[in-house]
C-alpha cells in the first residue's frame, strides 16, 4: 500500500513538472562590458524579472569565436540598501552549466512568485578583441536571438581602455540590429540602447580603436592585414541600407499622416461598398421572386396537401415549436386526437392508429402520449414536467424529420452563387481583417466597426438563401394564401362558409404565425351569418378548433406549454453539441557587420 502511494506520488510530481509553464516578463536587461587592454572584456549582465511563478532561471553565453570562459560567476539580489539592489553570489550547488560548440547554458534554480528579482552573470570573453595592423575591432552581438520572452528596455555600455580625457572620434562605434536601436558615445565609453526587443531581434555592438589601445594583446594573436577601409565600406553600406529603409519608413508614415484626414471618407466608402453588397445578397437576391405578378397578392385555396408543420417552416425558414402546435391542432382537427373536458382539467385522447399518421406526425403523437402521457391521454400538467434527454433527441428527430420531407419533395434552396459568394466572402475577410490595420493606420477606433462588418457579411454568404426554381413558386403561392387569411376580415370576399375550411385553415394560420387575424376573421364572418356549423354526427364528436381557441385558458396553455418544451429540448440538445554610418553614433543598421554571440538568450522554467 505504501509503495502504490510513492508511486502515485511520483506520477503527480512528474506530471506537475510537464504541465507546468514560468510565466513572467522582462523588463530591463543592462549589459556592462569592460575591455582591456590585453583585448579581452569583463561582461556583467544583469537581468529583471517580473516574475508570477518561475522555478528559475535559463541564460546561454555565446563564446564561440572569443576564447573559452574560465569561469563564470552568478548573482541574485539581495534586497534593495540605501536606493540601490545588493548582490549575494550564488552558491556551485544552485546551477548548472553546460557547454555545447562554446555554448555554455546555465540553469539556476531559484524559485518565485509574484516578486520582482533580479539576477546577474559574470563572464570573460578572452578574445574579444581582434587587432589587424591599421585597426582594432570589437564586433559581438551583445543581445543574442534567443530568448524566449520580449524585452521592455535594453542597455549595453561597453567601456574602452582609455582615459576618459581621450579623443573619442578615434573610436568608431556602429550598432546593428533593429532600426529602433540608439548609439551614443560618452568619453571613453559606447552606449547602445533598445526598447521594445521581440525574441529573434539581436542587438550587435561593432567597435573599431587604434591598435595601440590593446598594447598588452599577445602579439601572436595580432593579424597582419589592414581591415579598417573594407570594415568602414562595409559599415558605410549597412548604413545606406538602413537610411533608405528609414527615409521609406519616414515617406510612408507621412502617407499614412495625411490619410487620416480622410478617414471619415474612407470609412464612407468601405460602409457604402458593404452596404450594396449586403443590399444585393438580402433584397437583390433573397427577394427576387419571378412568380410574384404571377399569382398577385391573394391565392384564394390550399396550394398543395403540404402538411402545416412543412408550410410552416417554408414560411419562417425552420421548423418550430409553432410548426408542433399546428401538428397538434391538426390532429384534434382530424379527430385523431380529441379533447376531453372534465371540471378540474381537460385532457387530450388519442382515439385512432398511427397508420394513418405520416412520420413527422407519429414523432409527435410518441412525445406528447407516450413521454408525456400514459399512451392514451395527456393533460397540461403532463406536459409541463421535466424534459429528458430522450424527449430531447425526439424533437430533434422530429426536426430533421421536416426538413428531410421538404427535400423529398423536392422543395430546395440556393445561394448567392459559387463565384459571387467567393467575391462576398472575400470583402468580408479583407472587411474584418481591414479592419485592424487601419485601427492601427487611421488611429481611429472607427474602423472597429469593420469587424462586425466583415463577421455579418460572411455569415450572410452562407446563410442567406431562397427557394430555387418550382420551390419557390410553390413559396410564392403560400404566401399569397398566407396574406389572403390575414387580410379576410377586411376582403369582402364571404367565400369561406364552412366550419370545417375554416379549422382547416387555421392549423395552417397557426404555422404560419397569423392565427390571431384569422379569428378575428372568423368572429367576423359567424356574426355575420356567413358560416355554416357541423352536422348533428360531427358536432357531438368534441369541441371544434374554433371553440377551442375561444377557451382562451387551454388553448394559450397548450401553445405555452409546447413552445416551453420545444424551447427547453433545444437549448439541451444545443449544450450536448458543444462537447466536446561615420563611427559617431546614431541608429542601428538592420543587418550585420558578422559578430558572434547569436546563440545568446535565456527566460524560465
Amino acid at each position: 500500500m505504501k509503495k502504490n502511494k510513492s508511486i502515485i506520488f511520483l506520477i503527480f510530481l512528474f506530471l506537475s513538472m510537464v504541465t507546468f509553464s514560468a510565466t513572467f516578463t522582462i523588463p530591463e536587461l543592462y549589459i556592462e562590458g569592460v575591455l582591456a587592454k590585453d583585448g579581452s572584456m569583463k561582461v556583467a549582465e544583469i537581468l529583471t524579472y517580473d516574475i508570477e511563478e518561475i522555478n528559475g532561471v535559463l541564460f546561454d553565453i555565446d563564446a564561440k569565436g572569443y576564447g573559452e570562459i574560465s569561469s563564470i560567476e552568478v548573482y541574485e539580489d539581495d534586497g534593495v540598501k540605501e536606493g540601490e539592489y545588493r548582490y549575494k553570489k550564488v552558491d556551485n550547488s544552485n546551477y548548472e552549466i553546460t557547454v555545447d560548440d562554446e555554448l555554455y547554458k546555465i540553469k539556476l534554480y531559484s524559485k518565485n512568485r509574484n516578486n520582482i528579482r533580479k539576477f546577474a552573470f559574470v563572464y570573460t570573453l578572452p578574445d574579444a578583441v581582434k587587432v589587424y595592423d591599421d585597426v582594432a575591432q570589437f564586433n559581438r552581438k551583445m543581445v543574442g536571438q534567443n530568448w524566449e520572452k520580449s524585452i521592455n528596455n535594453i542597455f549595453v555600455n561597453i567601456k574602452v581602455p582609455v582615459e576618459e580625457n581621450y579623443d573619442n572620434t578615434k573610436i568608431l562605434a556602429f550598432g546593428h540590429g533593429p532600426l529602433t536601436g540608439d548609439v551614443k558615445k560618452n568619453k571613453n565609453e559606447v552606449h547602445y540602447s533598445l526598447k521594445n526587443y521581440y525574441p529573434q531581434d539581436f542587438v550587435e555592438a561593432h567597435i573599431l580603436m587604434e591598435t595601440n589601445v590593446f598594447s598588452d594583446i599577445d602579439k601572436n594573436k595580432i593579424i597582419h592585414e589592414n581591415e579598417k577601409e573594407e570594415l568602414l565600406e562595409m559599415e558605410k553600406k549597412l548604413a545606406e541600407e538602413a537610411n533608405l529603409k528609414r527615409e521609406k519608413a519616414l515617406k510612408r508614415q507621412e502617407f499614412l499622416k495625411s490619410l487620416q484626414k480622410y478617414k471619415e471618407v474612407v470609412f464612407l466608402l468601405e460602409f457604402i461598398i458593404w452596404l450594396i453588397a449586403m443590399c444585393y445578397i438580402h433584397i437583390a437576391f433573397k427577394r427576387k421572386n419571378i412568380y410574384k405578378d404571377k399569382y398577385g397578392k391573394y391565392f384564394r385555396e390550399l396550394p398543395n396537401d403540404y402538411s402545416p408543420s412543412l408550410v410552416g417552416t417554408i414560411i419562417t425558414g425552420a421548423p418550430d415549436n409553432q410548426e408542433i402546435f399546428a401538428t397538434l391542432l391538426n390532429l384534434i382537427r382530424r379527430k385523431i386526437v380529441i379533447l376531453d373536458e372534465a371540471p378540474d382539467r381537460n385532457k387530450l385522447t388519442l382515439k385512432m392508429g398511427e397508420e394513418t399518421l405520416s412520420r413527422e406526425e407519429r414523432i409527435i403523437v410518441d412525445i406528447y402520449f407516450n413521454d408525456f402521457g400514459d399512451g392514451e391521454s395527456v393533460t397540461l400538467e403532463d406536459i409541463k414536467g421535466k424534459v429528458t434527454n430522450r424527449v430531447a433527441r425526439k424533437f430533434e428527430k422530429w426536426r430533421k424529420e421536416v426538413l428531410s420531407e421538404l427535400k423529398y419533395k423536392n422543395f430546395t434552396y440556393e445561394g448567392v452563387g459559387l463565384v459571387k459568394g467567393i467575391l462576398f466572402f472575400i470583402l468580408g475577410l479583407v472587411l474584418f481583417i481591414g479592419g485592424f490595420f487601419q485601427i492601427i493606420i487611421f488611429n481611429s477606433l472607427l474602423f472597429f466597426f469593420l469587424f462586425f462588418m466583415g463577421v455579418l457579411l460572411i455569415i450572410s454568404v452562407f446563410k442567406v438563401k431562397k427557394p430555387k426554381g418550382e420551390s419557390q413558386e410553390i413559396k410564392t403561392k403560400w404566401e399569397a394564401f398566407k396574406n389572403f387569411l390575414a387580410d379576410y376580415s377586411q376582403l369582402d370576399d364571404g367565400s369561406i362558409t364552412s366550419i370545417r375550411l375554416w379549422e382547416h385553415y387555421f392549423v395552417y394560420a397557426v404555422a404560419m404565425g397569423i392565427s390571431d387575424k384569422l379569428v378575428k376573421a372568423y368572429k367576423k364572418a359567424l356574426n355575420m351569418g356567413q358560416i355554416e356549423g357541423f352536422g348533428a354526427t360531427e358536432a357531438i364528436t368534441g369541441l371544434s378548433l374554433m371553440e377551442l381557441h375561444s377557451r382562451k385558458s387551454f388553448y394559450n396553455g397548450l401553445s405555452k406549454t409546447t413552445k416551453t418544451v420545444y424551447k427547453r429540448s433545444m437549448a439541451d440538445i444545443a449544450k450536448s453539441r458543444r462537447t466536446s554610418f561615420s563611427g559617431g553614433g546614431g541608429g542601428f543598421s538592420s543587418g550585420s557587420s558578422g559578430g558572434g554571440g547569436s546563440r545568446g538568450g535565456g527566460g524560465g522554467f
